[in-house]
């Protein structure tokens, strides 16, 4: 693998599930945001999974962006079938990175992807009913990774995430809360947060307006939070004097 920062020792490929068994807290987005980052800063042949079985929504964001002739970094694909595993395992060799967006409505089909995973990212807005869900959509990947010798590594990332800066920290209430619940019952929570959300949403699904292009112009605050991600991959690389 290539990639023009610093290099990384990831899995071969490196498999990423978003999830919430909930819909609406961003997994979609997130999905098109984080492949765009693989791609664009590491220089990685991207694939996302669209594994939503009510609504193909990333389908028709990269239909889109294909169609108004933008050179989308990575490749798409919609399987929205409990045999999303299978699918995993046949993009396995042409693709470096594979996101599966799990949707929010069938715990069999996260569940399915969940063993092929090196990395789930909960993802929940600071709405209450949000993050009740987190521990469920947990015990179900717990469920899932029974009997499995693979090391997933389970982080949360919120979203939708209200600001209110002082002295160079968030100090909103609703943010503070429900991070320090999160921390509270034991989950690692990313430093990195998604705030502008109406920007990004904009942005992933193609539409002009308010400088928000397509994925490919502006990470935003994905660059942080890709970077985090990888940031137990990064190879040590040595500095001579």
């Amino acid at each position: 693998m290539t990639n023009s920062v610093a290099p990384l020792d990831l899995p071969e490929p490196f498999v990423i599930t978003l999830g919430n068994l909930k819909g609406g807290v961003g997994k979609t987005t997130s999905a098109f945001f984080l492949a765009s980052y693989f791609a664009q800063i590491h220089r990685l042949r991207v694939l996302v999974i669209d594994a939503d079985p009510l609504s193909q929504t990333g389908y028709s964001w990269h239909r889109r962006l294909i169609k108004g002739d933008i050179a989308v970094p990575f490749e798409l694909i919609a399987f929205p079938s409990r045999h999303v595993g299978d699918c995993i395992t046949d993009n396995a060799k042409s693709f470096d990175v594979i996101i599966v967006d799990a949707g929010g409505e069938s715990a069999e089909i996260f569940k399915a992807a969940i063993p092929l995973s090196d990395e789930l990212i909960l993802l929940t807005s600071v709405s209450p009913s949000e993050v009740k869900r987190v521990p469920s959509t947990y015990r179900a990947a717990e469920e899932a990774a029974a009997g499995s010798d693979r090391q997933i590594r389970v982080r949360v990332l919120m979203t939708k995430v209200p600001v209110t800066m002082k002295k160079g920290v968030n100090v909103s209430t609703e943010y503070r809360t429900q991070r320090g619940n999160l921390e509270d019952a034991g989950y690692e929570v990313f430093a990195s947060y998604l705030s502008g959300w109406k920007w990004y949403r904009e942005a992933a699904d193609g539409e002009v307006g308010d400088g928000a292009e397509n994925p490919i112009e502006d990470l935003g605050e994905y660059r942080q939070v890709g970077d985090e991600l990888v940031s137990p991959y990064r190879i040590a690389v040595e500095v001579s004097a």
